[in-house]
């Protein structure tokens, strides 16, 4: 399909950003020079992924969120665009790097280990319905970068520990920095999910046509988050285990978002 050769092209551009990645990695103050390839890489991407989006929602003559494979593929692309918004507000050029392999990852996972079949029309549909899927994968793209902000931090303070430093460890932000950001986008991200979830309940309300599977994930989704927001206000949560927390975090969200999809 017309529409599966963007996604297959968004693939190879985040394997060339994930290639760069580990060259970057090792390649100490010269990495400069492989920051502009990196963020083409993404943007190259992000634009085929659009692509994707666009025609898919052009063929179901509404947002592309009817299964597993098409909200994943939404989920990438709105954690790119949430790096692209972030990376420069902040002066952060290796979060483009680690964004890469998320990217690939979450592409690759669409393309071969989701199913694309088509979920029936409900019988009843509100605009309710796709506003409230549309800002929850947006939700998720922050919460996935902050996820990404997140690994950074350990690997930035296992690099501390040991003394073993990479040729890149001045190129990366001080952990200050990085808990910060990382704290900006999990805020975000909860306020998003949380106005996903009224969307939610008014959508329910009128078309009434969620699954229970569906429903226990979103509410263990946003209990689990609004318990990380809380314990970091509060500073029960901070430095590596905050990070712990929003890596953790999202892969189980995502893990049990494709169970759930199955369980349908």
């Amino acid at each position: 399909m017309r529409e599966h050769a963007f996604l297959w092209a968004a693939a190879a551009f985040y394997a060339g950003g994930s290639a760069l990645t580990v060259r970057r990695l090792r390649a100490g103050g010269a990495s400069e020079s492989l920051h502009r390839w990196n963020v083409a890489t993404l943007v190259l991407g992000f634009l085929a992924t659009t692509g994707f989006l666009y025609l898919r929602g052009q063929n179901l003559g509404r947002c592309p969120l009817t299964n597993a494979m098409e909200t994943t593929v939404f989920l990438m692309w709105s954690a790119v665009l949430f790096y692209l918004l972030v990376g420069p507000a902040y002066r952060v050029s290796f979060l483009g790097a680690f964004t890469a392999p998320l990217s690939l990852l979450l592409c690759l996972v669409a393309l071969l280990g989701l199913s694309d079949a088509r979920a029936p029309i409900p019988d009843k549909h509100s605009p309710w319905v796709e506003f409230h899927a549309a800002i929850g994968v947006l939700a998720c793209g922050a919460l996935g970068l902050a996820g990404v902000v997140g690994r950074m931090y350990l690997m930035q303070e296992r690099q501390l520990k040991t003394r073993r430093l990479l040729p890149s460890f001045l190129e990366f932000p001080s952990l200050e920095q990085l808990d910060v950001i990382g704290l900006r986008l999990l805020l975000l991200g909860f306020a998003m999910l949380t106005v996903g979830m009224i969307g939610g309940e008014i959508s329910y309300r009128v078309v009434g046509h969620w699954t229970a599977p569906k429903i226990a994930w979103a509410v263990a989704t946003w209990v689990g988050y609004g318990a990380m927001v809380v314990w970091r206000l509060r500073k029960m949560l901070n430095g590596r285990k905050a990070a712990q927390a929003a890596v953790y975090g999202f892969a189980a969200m995502l893990v049990t978002y494709w169970v759930a999809g199955v369980l349908r």
